[in-house]
Formats: C-alpha cells, structure tokens, sequence
C-alpha cells in the first residue's frame, strides 16, 4: 500500500506540474523561454510573444487582469508592466 500511494502521489505531482505549464505559448527562443518560466513562477499565466524586438510580452496576472510587459534585452528584469484594459487599473 505504501508503494501504491506513493506512485500516486508522483502522478498527481506529474499531472499537476503538466498543467501548469501548458497555457505558456511557444516562445522564439530560449532567453523568452526563462523569462516565461520566471512569469511563471510570478504567477502570471497565459504569456504570449507580442513583438520580439521590443521584447515585448502579454500575460494575465494573478487577478486575472491582461497585462503588457516589456523585459530587459539580456538580465530578465521587468522594465514596464501596464494593463491592457483601463478597467483594470
């Protein structure tokens, strides 16, 4: 039983972890690839590319509120965050 409970908590760690990870769309490279993971575990969710040049993302915070942020070309630090919808300010 022990064994049988502990195989089930690793798949319901598993399932959990998938799921969280999955509203994160494809990102152009690895750099955005650390950056959403770093969005992620900010608890932002649903990020997407917007322009690339301009490292430029959108992603909905914790509130549930659209958000666009704009991070640094190579230290991963949040330069500009502001709402999308006025709204939501």
């Amino acid at each position: 039983m022990k064994y049988f409970t502990s195989a089930l908590t690793g798949v319901a760690m598993l399932c959990a972890v998938s799921a969280s990870a999955s509203p994160t769309a494809d990102m152009p490279n690895q750099y955005f690839d650390g950056m959403a993971a770093k969005l992620i575990m900010a608890g932002f969710r649903d990020i997407q590319m917007v322009d690339q040049e301009t490292n430029t993302l959108t992603a909905y915070d914790q509130h549930g509120s659209e958000v666009m942020i704009v991070v640094h070309p190579t230290s991963r630090q949040i330069l500009r965050q502001s709402f999308v919808h006025k709204s939501d300010e």
